[in-house]
């Protein structure tokens, strides 16, 4: 048996080897003194088990492994570990025990054993530190009555004249999915690190045909107006994408006339970027999480991305070969929805922050599967043809403690860069986290950074 103590997000690689007639190895990834969860491997496969005391729990269970040699892949990322023995992968979610209030710690001893002949042949395990600083929000809920006292959420960043302009989704007490009444609140700071929250929303229900609001977009136009871009609900119907125009970033804003200036024909959809890019052929581009049916080759039904163009903000073309981003497997941490959340261009190429979104049922929930939002990363040259960090959930939930705000999902992420500096704003429990990462970091995907230590 070896061990190592590890603090953090980490990658563990490991070769091992078998002799024996019934080869089998274990690998203990996390947990502490109530409960550990275990990579168990042999020729049948691999499986995640949960131990608590003298009970074992067969979490997940993954066939097909065959014998050794086996090359094996853990990777810890806040609360979700993703697997691979071979050619097989797979996935889960606070293993330890998340859905019973028994989350992942952030400092754990691994522990590598065999048996029946089994041997480890190499391990390695590499400190991942990308955008895992532990901080509270930079903006919290508003108090009781305000218009952001159940949730302020990220949702549009501009810079005018060194001050920074953050729109967010605020919402009141209510049950339509967390809230209601959601308005568009604006928040400013010099710093993008302290912000005030204006005492009223800059658009509500009042302004628009329906009871909630989703902000999602914000620009300045060529005649110097800074328009927003938003989602309009009359619970539980979408109605459409509309716009409003005002001559200060803190309003007053009138919606245009012609308003939804997209109606979009997924049945849902109300998470988008919107970028002013004066590309020789448009003006402007929005990249919208629409919901597609069920697709050939078995991927299942999902948000998937959608590019549309325009010149003024009111007449939007779609790319001909939409839906353009989608899931980069069929079963992992973001098979079933992708929502395009924040684009950015550094140098010649489109980095994504998008929200990844998968299920599964622990025992003795009867049946009830959890859901959960997380943040990844993709980039393209072309916005059509992309890849997939390959660390990713990279903004995930942390999983450390019930005291967290982002404990178990992350999600509506924005980054704005200043000073070679990414500033990653992000929503957990329905307020606005930051996770700051210099851009040298954030184009360099072989490495995050970390120092890489030797089991074997």
């Amino acid at each position: 048996m070896t061990t190592r103590l590890i603090t953090g997000n980490y990658e563990l690689n490991a070769r091992i080897t078998g002799a024996g007639s019934a080869p089998a190895a274990t690998i203990r990834f996390s947990g502490g003194e109530q409960a550990n969860a275990v990579l168990e491997i042999d020729g049948r496969g691999f499986r995640v088990v949960r131990r608590a005391g003298r009970a074992c729990t067969v979490l997940k269970d993954y066939t097909g492994g065959g014998p050794p040699p086996w090359e094996v892949r853990v990777l810890k990322k806040g609360n979700f570990f993703r697997f691979r023995v071979n050619g097989n992968t797979g996935w889960i979610r606070g293993p330890t025990g998340e859905w019973v209030g028994l989350y992942d710690p952030w400092e754990n001893t691994l522990v590598l054993e065999g048996s029946g002949g089994c041997g480890y042949e190499s391990c390695t395990v590499t400190t991942l530190p990308w955008l895992s600083q532990m901080t509270e929000p930079v903006i919290s809920l508003g108090p009781a009555g305000s218009h952001y006292e159940k949730q302020i959420i990220p949702g549009a960043n501009i810079e005018i004249d060194g001050r920074y302009y953050m729109y967010c989704m605020a919402g009141m007490e209510g049950d339509q999915e967390g809230s209601s009444r959601r308005t568009i609140a604006v928040a400013e700071s010099t710093n993008l690190i302290t912000w005030k929250v204006h005492p009223s929303p800059v658009l509500s229900h009042a302004d628009a045909p329906g009871d909630n609001i989703y902000v999602n977009g914000a620009v300045v136009t060529p005649e110097g107006q800074v328009a927003i871009m938003y989602a309009v609900q009359q619970y539980p119907s979408w109605i459409g994408f509309m716009i409003a125009l005002a001559d200060d970033p803190l309003g007053p804003f009138t919606p245009f006339a012609g308003d939804p200036v997209y109606r979009h024909f997924n049945d849902a959809a109300h998470e988008f970027d919107l970028r002013r890019v004066d590309h020789p052929d448009y003006r402007y581009i929005m990249f919208y999480a629409g919901y597609t049916p069920r697709q050939s080759g078995g991927w299942p039904g999902g948000d998937r991305g959608y590019l549309l163009y325009s010149d003024d903000l009111v007449d939007w073309r779609e790319d001909a070969t939409n839906p353009v981003f989608g899931p980069e497997t069929r079963d992992d941490w973001d098979a079933v929805h992708v929502r395009p959340r924040s684009l950015d261009r550094i140098g010649d190429t489109w980095y994504l922050w998008y929200e990844g979104c998968n299920a599964w049922t622990p025992p003795g929930t009867a049946g009830r599967e959890q859901w959960c939002d997380s943040v990844g990363l993709a980039r393209s040259a072309d916005l059509e043809n992309w890849s997939y960090y390959p660390r990713n959930p990279a903004l995930p939930a942390l999983g450390i403690g019930a005291e967290r705000f982002d404990n178990t999902w992350t999600g509506w992420p924005r980054m704005v860069v200043k000073d070679e500096v990414g500033y990653v704003f992000y929503t957990g429990n329905a307020q606005v986290g930051l996770r700051t990462i210099p851009i040298r970091r954030l184009v360099d995907w072989e490495s995050e950074g970390g120092e890489t230590l030797r089991m074997f």
